[in-house]
């Protein structure tokens, strides 16, 4: 019985030996071909114009900006995105305030503390010390981390030591008339900065192009095919972006939802509200979304289609107002010739050939569009079927 057993193993391996050389022997004599990306359906080309769920923000004579976000990070309900400083602000006023700190700061030294040793009141000293010179470096280039970071634990520090020495030493009236004049410089310093919080977990930009408030996920709707041709010609909106006197800072834009408005001319199509549709934006490889047909016009040979796109993060668009795109109901894959296909254990695919290395991958036909041609897809995604890729032919 045994022996049975054996026989029948050595007969197998051998089969198997046999297997392997044959397609070897295949492999060594193939020629190969590369595959070539492409899509097959009916589809249409166009221009896309992109309309987000987004809300401006506006600041008047604001001087210079403090960006705490980055852009397009995600930001959450109440945190800092950026500070705004108006026109009253300068470094003037700084200066002034830094000279008033310095003056306290050499009243300690020279009046109050020349006599005695304060253990705690050196501890925060030091503590000060540090956090400045970490702002300098920070400053300066050499050093890493958030300097809006730093600026608010020295905040702190400067506070906590301020209310000690207040506590300790209330009687002194030089010491108090220098605190009140660093604090009137400190509250002239608020009333021209205004610090942005988020209103809501959102993405953030700093970059605006004049639409946010004429095409958007309010009024895209309401927009006709003149109006959608004209942003595309970067034709200013009728509409000021923003009040007079005022600049935009940022934008805060819901990542879940956003619309495309499509124009294209193709007197023969007729969509259907409510359809889902693929669209390929032109730059874009390999990105395909897919938008619900919300609602169409047609004038003359102009067709504008409003879609909703939901099941894609606005992300990838968050700064791109026009582009190209394909929109139908299309399927992408490869071109193959007939004879790249090889049945390896009852699946159909194609070998790739990489670097001496050879790869079955199995495929699914979705066509033949002549007599020499496939047209397939892999069965697997992350497969290394892809454009330009050689294949061998057997």
């Amino acid at each position: 019985m045994l022996l049975r057993v054996f026989v029948v193993l050595l007969v197998l391996g051998i089969g198997g030996v046999a297997v392997w050389q044959i397609r070897s022997m295949l492999a060594k004599n193939a020629t190969t071909a590369t595959v070539q990306a492409s899509a097959m359906g009916n589809y249409h080309s166009g221009t896309l114009v992109v309309a987000r769920n987004e809300t401006l923000y506006e600041a008047e004579n604001a001087t210079s900006i403090d960006f705490v976000a980055e852009e397009g990070s995600r930001v959450n309900r109440a945190g800092v995105i950026c500070k705004v400083y108006s026109s009253g602000y300068n470094q003037t006023e700084i200066s002034k305030l830094q000279t008033y700190r310095e003056e306290i700061q050499n009243y300690h030294v020279n009046q109050v503390f020349s006599t005695f040793v304060d253990a705690a009141l050196d501890s925060e000293n030091a503590e000060i010390d540090a956090l400045t010179l970490q702002v300098r470096t920070l400053v300066q280039g050499r050093g890493v981390g958030s300097l809006s970071n730093l600026e608010r634990q020295l905040t702190s520090a400067l506070t906590v030591r301020k209310n000690y020495l207040k506590q300790k030493y209330p009687d002194d009236q030089t010491l108090s008339e220098l605190y009140k004049v660093e604090n009137d410089q400190l509250k002239k310093i608020e009333s021209w900065t205004t610090t942005y919080t988020a209103p809501e977990d959102c993405l953030v930009s700093f970059y605006t192009d004049g639409y946010e408030n004429t095409v958007n996920s309010t009024t895209y709707a309401s927009l006709t095919p003149s109006d959608v041709r004209n942003v595309i010609r970067g034709v200013p909106p009728e509409q000021s972006t923003v009040s007079r006197g005022n600049d935009p800072i940022f934008r805060t834009i819901q990542e879940d939802e956003w619309y495309a408005l499509f124009l294209c001319q193709d007197g023969e199509w007729n969509p259907v509200v409510g359809e889902v549709y693929q669209m390929q934006l032109d730059g874009f490889d390999n990105f395909v979304v897919e938008g619900e047909v919300v609602s169409f016009t047609r004038i003359g040979s102009d067709l504008l289609l409003r879609m909703r796109v939901t099941e894609q993060s606005v992300e990838p668009v968050l700064n791109i107002r026009t582009c190209g795109a394909t929109v139908g109901d299309f399927v992408y894959g490869f071109y193959v010739p007939i004879n790249a296909l090889y049945t390896l254990d009852n699946m159909i695919g194609v070998v790739v050939l990489e670097g001496g290395i050879q790869t079955f991958v199995s495929v699914t036909v979705i066509s033949y569009p002549d007599q020499d041609t496939a047209f397939v897809r892999p069965t697997l995604e992350g497969s290394p079927l892809a454009a330009d890729k050689t294949v061998m032919l057997f």
